[in-house]
């Protein structure tokens, strides 16, 4: 919810520009129907919450290949001093299949979280659009280019002014509810919010207010704001905020804040939350936002026993559960899609680059997360030149523990290593150090000594990747990607959206769901990666994993060997960018 969200933010940004995926500007088959949103084009919303008529215009549309983003203009319901605070620019999600004429589908207003990083509300926005159901996403006050030269720094400049800010993102969910629902192609009837982290508390404040939002979708979210605010690390910056304040104006704040707590409207929420249309998704492991505190909102809601938890995940390392928690939410407002829109909605007849590189991605992290069926082996073998050093790896990973690498790994030199019934390791001068064969020992996992922030991030990047595999459509958003056909097939460059400093180029033959070549480009340095050979489930050759005959061999300790490859592994991280 506080600080920390800066975080959360980015690590997303930081997955979305690991992976690679992309966005791409094909429509998929079907003819487009006109809704009257062209760019240039001014509308005006008669009927709103507070019975004043207003305008919004469209300043541009970007069309992707399950959605296109309209972007709108319209005036806050509320005026402050700062004049850019008193425009809200509007990115509208809107699945490429609607009509002005047929049938109605639900619409979501999305909320961000407090550092007012956009990239995870664009995710979901795009996701919700490839679902069948639209999408608002938008700044909240004086954040983006609604702020002043501080941001939403400026919040805190003054204390009433604190307060009038979350009056006004209230009632901004209220005017975006009426944008939705002059819409010809919404149903007025099923306009939902979501909000993730601070956006969720807030958009659990904002339903209680607002009677037409039908469904709520709060993620990572809780009550008792005052004890969040007493207690989480990254709300430092807000109480020495309230300690500087004058007891009179500290009890107004404060007064604020139990005004703020969804808990405390939680009765005007509760009969929507029995009747399953409010979602709660929260991490086991929140250090942010206390479990009591969740505990408290969905009690009020009546609904502590349907919160759905991320077990062993805390708020930040949620991210690697947000491809599953995009689909939940997706799926949750999915539900009031007509059926005939779900029936009719198009389907590609050929793969799209999004949908190559979700296969891609699928069977890499399968090598990672999927153990081979028995008798079979994983098998990847790669060659690369970087800054003069060669890289010629071969690894077969088998059941439980087995595997066996070898190649030139730069200047760490040639290797060879495995385990099969025990482990073992091939020295410089052909010496086979052999980890007690024969003992009465289990194996252990070759990563036992890899450093535990690495294992760490290897493991929420996997269960991430997995997730996103299923879940293309949340990589539009922040993604571009280049299709070109080549001399050895199709060529697919990728970039992140607005930053062009660093590309990768895959390069696929033939059908196959892996790339022949992998090109990374940055500003300062340039790297291909050959992949010679990958194998999923491959017959398994007999001895793959025994050492190498013929050699001196010298029984060593086991785990002086797991040290020795533990050490092999940190080195080569140590060498990436």
């Amino acid at each position: 919810m506080l600080a920390g969200d800066r975080q959360l933010g980015k690590l997303a940004g930081i997955l979305i520009a690991f992976i690679g995926v992309c966005s791409s500007g094909a429509v998929l088959s079907g003819e487009e129907q006109d809704v009257g949103l062209r760019p240039g084009v001014t509308l005006t919303v008669t009927d709103t919450f507070d019975g004043r008529p207003f305008s919004y215009q469209v300043t541009g549309i970007t069309r992707k290949e399950n959605y296109q983003v309209v972007f709108v203009r319209y005036p806050s319901p509320v005026e402050s001093e700062l004049p850019q605070n008193n425009i809200i620019p509007v990115e509208y999600y809107l699945p490429t299949d609607v009509s002005a004429t047929g049938p109605k589908r639900p619409a979501v207003i999305c909320l961000h979280i407090l550092d007012g990083s956009l990239e995870l509300v664009r995710m979901l926005g795009s996701v919700l659009a490839s679902h069948g159901v639209a999408a608002v996403v938008f700044p909240l006050p004086y954040y983006g280019e609604r702020g002043g030269p501080s941001g939403p720094r400026d919040i805190l400049g003054e204390p009433q002014r604190f307060l009038r800010v979350l009056e006004q993102t209230y009632l901004e969910v209220r005017r975006a509810t009426d944008f939705l629902a002059s819409r010809p192609e919404v149903n007025p009837q099923r306009i939902g919010v979501a909000g993730i982290s601070l956006g969720a508390i807030v958009a659990a404040s904002a339903a209680e207010r607002e009677p037409r939002i039908w469904r709520a979708a709060l993620i990572l979210s809780g009550g008792d704001i005052l004890k969040i605010v007493a207690t989480a690390r990254e709300a430092e910056p807000l109480r020495e905020f309230i300690g500087r304040l004058s007891e009179e104006e500290r009890a107004k704040v404060i007064e604020g804040f139990r005004e703020a707590d969804p808990i405390t409207g939680a009765h005007l929420l509760r009969e929507r939350a029995l009747a399953g249309r409010v979602l709660m998704i929260n991490a086991a492991e929140d250090e942010v936002i206390p479990r009591d505190c969740t505990d408290q909102l969905a009690a009020a809601l009546g609904i502590k026993d349907r919160v759905v938890w991320l077990e062993g995940l805390g708020h930040y390392t949620a991210i690697a559960a947000l491809p599953e928690i995009l689909q939940q939410t997706a799926g949750f407002f999915a539900q009031d899609v007509p059926e005939e829109l779900q029936k009719a909605r198009p389907i590609a007849e050929s793969p799209t680059p999004l949908n190559r590189i979700a296969a891609c991605l699928r069977e890499m992290t399968q090598f990672y997360t999927e153990e081979p069926r028995a008798g079979t082996c994983h098998i990847l073998h790669l060659a690369s030149e970087v800054e003069g050093q060669t890289f010629d790896v071969l690894l077969i990973r088998g059941r439980g523990h087995q595997f066996r690498l070898e190649g030139q790994l730069g200047s760490f030199g040639r290797v060879m290593a495995g385990q099969g019934d025990y482990p073992w390791l091939v020295a410089r001068t052909g010496k086979v150090f052999a980890g007690e064969p024969g003992a009465p020992l289990e194996t252990k996992s070759p990563l036992t000594y890899v450093q535990g922030v690495l294992l760490e991030r290897l493991r929420f990047t996997m269960l991430a990747l997995a997730g996103l595999a299923g879940t293309p459509a949340a990589l539009e958003p922040l993604l571009q990607i280049k299709e070109e056909k080549t001399q050895e097939g199709v060529s697919l460059t990728v970039w992140p959206a607005g930053n062009e400093s660093s590309k990768i180029t895959l390069t696929f033959g033939g059908l196959s769901n892996m790339p022949n070549v992998v090109g990374i480009a940055s500003t300062d340095q340039s790297v291909t990666i050959r992949i010679k050979s990958w194998q999923l489930h491959a017959p398994v050759s007999a001895g793959v994993f025994s050492p190498p005959a013929g050699g001196s061999v010298q029984n060593v300790s086991r785990n002086d060997l797991y040290r020795m490859f533990g050490a092999l592994v940190n080195f080569a991280a140590e060498q990436l960018p």
